[in-house]
């Protein structure tokens, strides 16, 4: 996501764009994106600063750390970045985008805060039923 400094009117600019999560390499074992991510990022500047207001949302597909189903969760973020305007022509905000979503991310990907997980000895899922060996 480039934009030219000289581009940027005094009242902002905004910028809003569908991205490949694929392409941007947002995608991990346990997140996947089902659709194209959007994107909207807004320029302000004033004197040798520019402020960047960026809000992202998307679909996911995610994992279970504990019981391993698949579960669907809407991905919504915003976050600032500022930059210096000092002998730039052209801003280039991609890398650090990339960087904020990624570290958006929650340590663990949970389909519930209450998961069971599964039977260390069976594998059953216990979200959906017992076994033997949970109670033991």
């Amino acid at each position: 996501m480039k934009v030219k400094l000289s581009e940027i009117p005094e009242e902002g600019l905004t910028v809003t764009l569908a991205v490949d999560p694929k392409q941007m390499d947002l995608e991990t074992p346990e997140l996947k994106f089902t659709a194209p991510v959007g994107v909207t990022a807004a320029f302000q500047k004033h004197q040798d600063t520019v402020w960047v207001d960026v809000g992202v949302a998307g679909e996911t597909e995610l994992t279970c750390v504990r019981c391993l189903e698949q579960y669907s969760k809407p991905y919504d973020s915003r976050f600032q970045l500022d930059y210096s305007a000092k002998e730039r022509e052209v801003l280039d905000i991609t890398d650090d985008v990339r960087q904020e979503i990624l570290l958006s991310y929650p340590a663990r990907f949970l389909c519930r805060e209450d998961c069971r997980g599964l039977c260390p000895q069976c594998g059953t899922n216990l979200n959906e039923r017992s076994c033997t060996h949970a109670s033991s």
